[in-house]
């Protein structure tokens, strides 16, 4: 009897655990349509941007700024959505891994509009649009739903290192 129960809950066990690990995928999939087509559009814009980063003409704040971003792992929050990108910044400011979802372990959070993220994507060459973008960076209203204008950069929860040197540039900057 005793082993008969014991099996009955090792599967249903095993039954449960299987069923949390799908969890995930299964609110993966319930992105809107949109954000399939703008991660696609997001992964043909990557080689312009990657092919103009280096030759990007910036003021000596914007670089500063810039190099702040460089070398981090970013999750891309859409204002106003659950929607939730991801990449890879390396040291020379070109982007990879990129990805349609957030990641645990990544260091900054940006957060732009769908409109901003599809400005950045019909660019020739999206560098000096993100730039800008980032420069003119605000948020609009914090109460009730949160209006951004162009991209706001912070640090991402869970590393106060980050926090703390995004909220004195954007302090500095004038920014938020």
């Amino acid at each position: 009897m005793t082993s008969t129960l014991g099996r009955v809950a090792v599967a249903l066990l095993v039954t449960l655990s299987f069923a949390a690990g799908a969890a995930p995928v299964t609110a993966q999939s319930e992105q809107p349509a949109w954000s399939d087509e703008l991660f696609t559009d997001l992964q043909d814009m990557q080689p312009r941007y990657n092919g103009n980063v280096t030759e990007a003409n910036m003021s000596f704040g914007e670089r500063q700024v810039f190099n702040q971003i460089s070398g981090n792992v970013v999750n891309v929050y859409f204002v106003g959505t659950d929607v939730v990108f991801s990449f890879y910044m390396r040291p020379d400011g070109t982007l990879t891994d990129l990805r349609q979802s957030g990641r645990d372990d990544a260091d900054l959070k940006m957060e732009m509009t769908r409109d901003t993220a599809e400005g950045l994507v019909s660019a020739d060459n999206p560098v000096p649009r993100f730039v800008k973008a980032v420069n003119d960076g605000r948020v609009v209203q914090k109460q009730g739903p949160r209006i951004v204008r162009g991209i706001v950069i912070n640090g991402e929860d869970g590393n106060p290192v980050k926090q703390a040197t995004w909220g004195i540039i954007n302090v500095v900057n004038g920014l938020r």
